[in-house]
């Protein structure tokens, strides 16, 4: 959807600022023409799929959001990988050439995720001033450009500048994606659209591993270029048109969003009655008065704490690839071949996208579609498993026992769309603070990533890693302390509010 003019805005939004509101409260107030807009009985079939309960119209309006939004979204998402991890090209070639022979790699790493981290914040504000399909193809336009760039890197100081621009324009498009989301869908609607959404972080490494498998059988060597440079340059041909589809098909926020040959001027009335909170145009420098509020809030720092630990348990699962490596003697028949180095971890990914899809299902089956399980149950994974693996032998005399464990970490990573269903839902009235918010989660995340694997599972060491996977599962007691404390929090307002008397409108 394009940019409309300020006047085609239908609906002005008031936000209560008293300091005792544990939420602020928005009152809509309507224009006579606005569309009335009625809520539609769940059923059943709404556990299959939210769009299956609604009037005609409104499911079409549902199936053209996900055919749009969530496929430029999910495809943006999975692109991101193969640039983002160091793992497989280090294996294949980038280690000998760039002599990444100490910690180089995490060190490569850590410059991405500071700049990922130094734009988190900016990326987001800035979000709900702007054009948000072009913001967010820019965005993946400028990546791209970047990893055709890395193809060419010569030294490792060359290797930093470039991970350094592609960290800084990927910030800000997982949580803006997130964020239109939460735009258009209501709280019933969005878990498991952000999850479809979040387990293309999991296909992200899945496609990258077939990928690298086939570039390496295929195209190392090829014109003089070694296998990893050739990933470089497929990645940018991928994410390419990737942008495109994005800067077309991305719904624009529905109070900037206009008729389009997507969507048609009553589906975007519809959007706005839809989502009232949704439905004012945010211009304008932001105010300090506004930040020193959401400040007040416990949102602020506890989700972004909870989500950081949760953020370091994929670390274990990490080492899988550099274990079946190490079973490869140099002099030695080789153990395993290059594709199944590559193709063996896969099944941490297939694992999780299937109990993460399995997750947000249930979570919106619980009374209340209650979020807190889902993540409980994670974090105590988090606990399990790492600790499993740091009381195996890494070359046990029966290779399945390890193997399973390094497969059943993924257990531990299927909440993430839950969590940020949670983040949306407890601060809808606000789509100012569920942008910062949000922000703020991905930064705290990968503040701890630029520097937390450095010394619990360097790369020169793996992978005998002992002590790292008995700090990941000091990071999953933390988490299961936060989700509790987060709980009690949400129970709390939730009981202040059904005693707070309804607003005047």
């Amino acid at each position: 959807m394009s940019q409309p003019q300020e006047k085609t805005a239908k609906n002005d939004i008031a936000v209560s600022e008293k300091s005792n509101d544990p939420l602020p409260v928005v009152l809509v107030l309507k224009e006579a023409d606005a569309p009335a807009y009625t809520e539609s009985k769940r059923t059943w079939k709404s556990f299959i799929w939210s769009s299956l309960d609604v009037p005609k119209d409104e499911a079409r309006f549902l199936t053209k959001l996900d055919l749009t939004l969530i496929s430029a979204s999910a495809l943006g998402v999975m692109c991101r990988y193969p640039r983002s991890s160091q793992h497989h090209q280090c294996i294949h070639g980038m280690k000998e050439d760039l002599s990444l022979y100490g910690n180089e790699l995490n060190y490569a790493n850590a410059v991405w995720s500071a700049a990922y981290v130094i734009g988190q914040i900016p990326s987001n504000l800035i979000l709900t001033r702007v054009n948000a399909p072009l913001y967010i193809a820019f965005l993946e336009l400028a990546w791209t450009i970047f990893t055709f760039a890395t193809a060419a890197v010569k030294d490792v100081n060359q290797l930093y500048v470039f991970r350094f621009f592609v960290g800084l324009f990927e910030a800000g498009h997982f949580p803006a994606v997130m964020y239109v989301c939460s735009s258009y869908y209501k709280p019933h609607e969005l878990a498991r659209r952000n999850t479809l959404i979040q387990i293309f972080v999991s296909i992200g490494p899945l496609f990258s591993g077939f990928l690298m498998a086939g570039i390496f059988a295929s195209l190392d060597g090829v014109r003089g270029l070694e296998g990893w440079r050739w990933m470089y340059i497929i990645c940018g041909c991928i994410s390419l048109p990737c942008a495109i589809w994005t800067a077309f098909a991305m719904p624009q926020l529905p109070s900037r969003a206009k008729a389009n040959w997507i969507f048609t001027q009553k589906e975007v009335d519809l959007a706005r009655a839809r989502m009232p909170s949704e439905a004012k145009m945010l211009t304008g420098l932001f105010k300090w008065k506004d930040i020193k509020r959401w400040h007040t809030t416990w949102h602020v720092y506890l989700f972004p704490i909870v989500f950081a630990f949760m953020a370091q348990f994929s670390q274990s699962g990490g080492s899988m690839i550099f274990w079946v490596k190490s079973y490869n003697v140099k002099g030695q028949p080789a153990v395993f071949s290059v594709p199944q180095i590559n193709i063996i971890p896969l099944g941490i990914n297939i694992i999780t996208i299937v109990c993460t899809l399995l997750n947000s299902w249930i979570s919106d089956s619980l009374p209340g579609a209650a979020r807190w399980p889902g993540m409980l149950f994670t974090c105590t994974m988090a606990i399990i498993f790492p600790i499993a693996l740091a009381a195996t032998p890494v070359h046990p005399p029966e290779i399945a026992t390890r193997w399973a464990l390094y497969y059943l970490t993924a257990l531990a990573g299927t909440s993430a769309g839950i969590t940020w269903t949670f983040v949306n839902e407890t601060n809808r009235d606000d789509p100012e603070k569920r942008a910062y918010i949000s922000a703020m989660m991905n930064a705290f995340a990968y503040i701890f990533t630029a520097w937390v694997p450095i010394f619990t599972f360097p790369t020169y060491l793996q992978p005998y890693i002992v002590t790292g996977n008995y700090i990941t599962a000091g990071f999953g007691g933390c988490a299961v302390i936060m989700v509790l404390i987060i709980r009690y929090y949400h129970v709390r307002d939730r009981n202040v509010q059904k005693l707070e008397p309804e607003p005047e409108r």
